[in-house]
């Protein structure tokens, strides 16, 4: 194989190897979420720096929860090997969840985040 070849291939697996992710980006920078304070912040400066979130909670004390979540979708090693693919998963994801909790005053009260582990796909 030339090596005009090679980088040919190598730059086609690259391409169709890209991840696609969807949700809430900014959940994952750290400068963004530092700005959000506890005691402090309002729903109108959260939605500012987050957007407006897909899902939310309501408490029996009159608090409200602002659900943020981000995805990432990417191929596994199995995805380029066509035998392997027909036994093994060929995507894996990432999830960030991140969530807003207001008091009555629409101050925030509480800020909480969750990264599971990586997901290794179904087992055998």
């Amino acid at each position: 194989m030339t090596a005009r070849l090679k980088l040919l291939t190598v730059s086609a697996l690259l391409v169709v190897s890209a991840c696609v992710s969807v949700g809430t980006q900014a959940i994952t920078d750290a400068g963004v979420v530092s700005q959000i304070e506890v005691g402090k912040s309002t729903r109108a400066e959260v939605a500012a720096l987050l957007g407006f979130p897909l899902a939310t909670s309501h408490s029996d004390q009159g608090e409200e929860t602002w659900h943020y979540t981000w995805i990432t979708t990417y191929p596994t090693p199995a995805a380029f090997a066509p035998v392997a693919k027909a036994a093994l998963p060929s995507l894996s994801e990432a999830t960030r969840a991140f969530a807003v909790t207001f008091n009555q005053g629409g101050t925030v009260k509480s800020l909480g985040s969750h990264q599971p582990p990586l997901d290794p796909g179904p087992s055998g």
